[in-house]
Parts: C-alpha cells; structure tokens; sequence
C-alpha cells in the first residue's frame, strides 16, 4: 500500500474515500478536524439528525457528498475529546480500516489537520494510522488455493495535514512503514506452519534478509560447530527431531565501531510437542508460534537496516524443534551448559530455558552493552497477565525505565514482574547444579526468569516473556508481531540518545 502526505484541502483531495474522524459533542476548544464550512455543515446537521454516532471506533457511511472531490465519506466516531486517548485513536482508526477494507476502493484520504491533542500530536496521528492500517490489511494466504475473502483493492491512503506538521509526519511515516513492514516480516515467519519453518528454513529467511542490507552480517552454527563449543543444552532439545538446530547470529553494524552492540536474543522453538513430557493435544498446533521470540529479534534487526539507525545490534536465534523420539532428551538427563553449569532436565516441556541459557552465555563474548531476551516461555505468565500484556523482569531500575517509557510511547503494553532470588532455592538439585524446573507450579514465570538469570551475570539483562501476546487464539488465530513496537521504540531510544 502506499502512504503519502498532503496539505491539499480535503474538499480537493482526489480519492475514492474521505475519512473524518469525529469527536463526540466537541467544544470550540477541543480538536476538531479541518473541514470547509459545507462539509462540516453537513457532519453537523447528520449528527443532530441521530445518523451519525460519534462513539469511540463507530464507523457511519456518508455517500454521494458534491461538495468535495471525494463523494464518498467515512465519519468513524472517537468519543468525547475530555478522555480521549492515543489507545482509543488506534481503536477508531482499526475500526476505520477494517469497514474500507470491506468496500472496493482504490484509494482513501485521512483528514488529520486539527486533530492535535494531548494524546497525539499531527505526526503521531500519522504513525498510528498507519500501523493500523497495515494491521488490518495483513494477510497470510500462503498455504490457501482459495480465499473466500475478497482481496483488498485499496492502493493508496494519503494523509491530510497541515503544512507546519509535515516534516516530522514525514519522518514518523517513514518510521512506522519500517515497523509495519518488520512486522509483517514477523507475522509470516510465526504463521509458516512447522512443516515449513523448520531451524533451517528460518536461517534460509534470515540469510537471504541479508543480502538486501550491507550493514547485516549473517552466520548460522551447525550442530557440529555447537557441539564444539559446548552448546549441549540447545543440542539436547533438539536431538529428538529430524531437523537439526540452528543457531542463528544476525549483526546489524549501524553505529560506530568502538559502540559495544545492543545483544538481542530470541527463543527459537519452530514446535514444541513438549518432548518426552508431551504437551495436551488440544491447541498443540499453537506451538508453531514457540519460535515468536527468535521472529521477533529477526525481525528487529530487519527494522533497523531499513531505517539505517545508527546503532550496533546483534541478534541470535536459538531454534530447534522439540520431539518426542527414540533420540530425545528424557525427565533425568542432565547435561552440561555452555557456561559449564549442569542441569537436570527434570521436564522436557520447559526446553525454551534451555535453549536460552546457552544463547545467552554465547552473546557475552561480543560484549555487550545490554542484552534483552524475548521467549515464549511460560504458560504461568498468560496466567499472571491475561493476554494484553507482556511480562518483563529485570533487576536494573534504569533499564527498567527505559522499558517501560518505551511501552508506553508504542501503546505495546509490558508489565515489569519482580525477581526474586529465593526462587533458585526452588531450582536446587540432587544431582546437577540446577534443575529446569520447580517441584511446584507456582510462581512459573519468576521462576523461569531466575533460572535464566543464572546465565546472565556478566551483563546488563531484561527477559520478556510473550507468550500470552506474540499470538492470538480463537477466531482471530495468528502472530500479533508484539513486542516489536516496543523494542524498536527502545532501540531508537538508544540510537539518538534519549536513554
């Protein structure tokens, strides 16, 4: 789709579909769109008449308007301007897109010009909408020879503007297009059912990502240069299948050389039966979206290439496929970590620790500045925050701030979790230096998070565990691309100095 900027008049602008969005019951002093007095006199008087409903994300079809070039309009209602917020604006401009999506237009103008407010300013108005286009425009019929949905026709959506916002809603355009596309980046790799996204076939993604950008560097370990380094616990989950792990290293060398990189690690489990300690057979076919965390820092590092940030990343992608087999890992295998810590692996089900803790002791020899992982890790955090939030623990308070600031400027929401040190008293084994898993259920994802922290002594550390908002279930079945937004919101944080 292509996104443009205009300071055309919205009565002049040349478009199949002239969307408003309209407050409920404005005052003189709260925003208001632009609008030449006869437009607006007729959005009043419908208003008045009870046939157009103003409420937040209400969507009212207006056609056959002669008094812009546009006959057609789209007044989607954002609800009364004093609680307004930039949540409720993502609400309507969905609800917005959605309904256009189902008409057969080639293209569509946004009237934005007026509409600054404290939630969101002209440039950001621009950022949202088209983050929320693209989202409702996305698409996975890869594996589909028919398509009972019609496909989109509509090409084009500009964005009316008044001329002082311009520049900066160009600058934000160019950032949210970057975002939409890593997104959809991640969106295909987790939809790719397992039969097709296996360890190899991501490394095939990923290299061939590569390519397109001069400032990435790609290198993908075998088993046999794993097994040399000692990289035995990502090896132990993956010896039950038939597709071999791959550890994946994407450099992204956007900053200056002396500039210690920003290490991003990704869980990478392309499915999980769960092993040995099989999984429940109901939604198993979910656990094509355990390799989420591994598709998110992928995709970062394609974000930041398009956008040229001038910073250092590097990402690696632990992936492998955890099978039931005569080869597989069995409740009592211990094996020795890369860090040279042993583990009792006392359930085969909590095998994203495993790989991570072997990432994450490999991604300190590039001496990192700060290193976030992302996982989905634990069913424990689905229970302790629903699915709307995604769960972050670490122990530094500044990058703690830094996190947060960044989940609330990308409305991706995250939720810091506490700790706690007593829980590796929970990890204690008989026979290793730790076990995998606690005895008992509760407190699932702390525990997880502590385990990790074994490994992360060396170097400033946030884990995320996404596993109840990389995807959705249901009716509405697929990779959400979250947290992306709100990495990429920190990494530009980090690149141009404002943390």
């Amino acid at each position: 789709m292509n996104f443009t900027l205009s300071t055309d008049a919205p009565q002049q602008i040349k478009a199949d579909c002239l969307i408003i969005p309209l407050f409920k019951e404005a005052k003189a002093k709260d925003p208001q769109v632009k609008l030449p007095p006869k437009i607006a006199k007729i959005l009043t008087d419908s208003v008045q008449l009870g046939n157009i409903n103003t409420d937040c994300g209400v969507v009212n079809w207006l056609f056959d308007i002669k008094e812009c070039t546009a006959s057609r309009l789209l007044v989607v209602g954002l609800g009364p301007a004093s609680d307004f917020t930039a949540e409720k604006a993502v609400k309507a401009l969905q609800a917005a897109m959605a309904s256009l999506l189902q008409k057969q237009y080639t293209s569509a103008a946004l009237v934005l010009d007026g509409l600054a407010c404290k939630a969101l300013d002209e440039a950001q108005w621009v950022q949202q909408a088209a983050l929320a286009f693209n989202e409702k425009a996305y698409q996975f019929n890869t594996f589909k020879t028919k398509t009972a949905a019609k496909k989109p026709t509509l090409k084009a959506i500009s964005f009316c503007m008044d001329k002082g916002s311009v520049k900066n809603g160009q600058k934000t355009l160019d950032y949210a297009l970057a975002l939409a596309d890593g997104m959809s980046f991640v969106k295909d790799l987790a939809n790719t059912p397992a039969n097709h996204c296996t360890p190899s076939a991501i490394a095939k993604t990923v290299q061939e990502m590569g390519k397109k950008y001069t400032k990435v560097k790609t290198t993908v370990l075998s088993v046999a240069e794993m097994k040399k380094l000692g990289m035995n616990t990502i090896l132990a989950v993956g010896q039950g299948s038939r597709h071999e792990p791959k550890f994946i290293i994407v450099e992204y060398n956007g900053g200056k050389k002396s500039q210690a990189p920003i290490a991003l690690v990704g869980k990478g489990i392309t499915f999980d039966t769960g092993g040995i300690s099989l999984k429940p057979p109901a939604t198993m076919d979910e656990m094509k979206y355990d390799m989420c965390g591994a598709a998110t820092v992928l995709g970062a590092i394609k974000v930041a290439a398009a956008l040229n940030l001038p910073i250092n990343l590097v990402a690696f992608a632990a992936c492998a496929e955890n099978m039931p087999g005569g080869n597989a890992i069995k409740p009592g295998d211990i094996v020795t970590t890369l860090s040279g810590q042993t583990v009792e692996i006392l359930n085969t089900d909590a095998e994203g620790r495993l790989v991570l803790c072997d990432a994450l002791t490999y991604c300190a020899r590039y001496k990192p500045e700060v290193v976030l992982d992302f996982a989905t890790l634990t069913g424990a955090m689905v229970v302790a925050l629903g699915t709307h939030t995604s769960g972050f623990f670490t122990d530094d308070e500044e990058l703690a701030s830094a996190l947060n600031e960044a989940s609330k400027n990308s409305l991706d929401p995250a939720w810091r979790m506490p700790l706690i040190d007593c829980f590796i008293d929970d990890l204690k084994s008989n026979f290793a230096d730790l076990a995998n898993i606690a005895p008992h259920r509760w407190g699932g994802a702390i525990e997880a998070a502590v385990f990790l922290a074994q490994f992360t002594k060396d170097y400033r550390w946030a884990h995320f565990d996404i596993a109840g908002t990389a995807y959705a279930s249901g009716a509405n079945k697929g990779a959400t691309a979250r947290p992306l937004p709100l990495l990429m919101d920190y990494l530009c944080q980090r690149a141009y100095g404002k943390s």
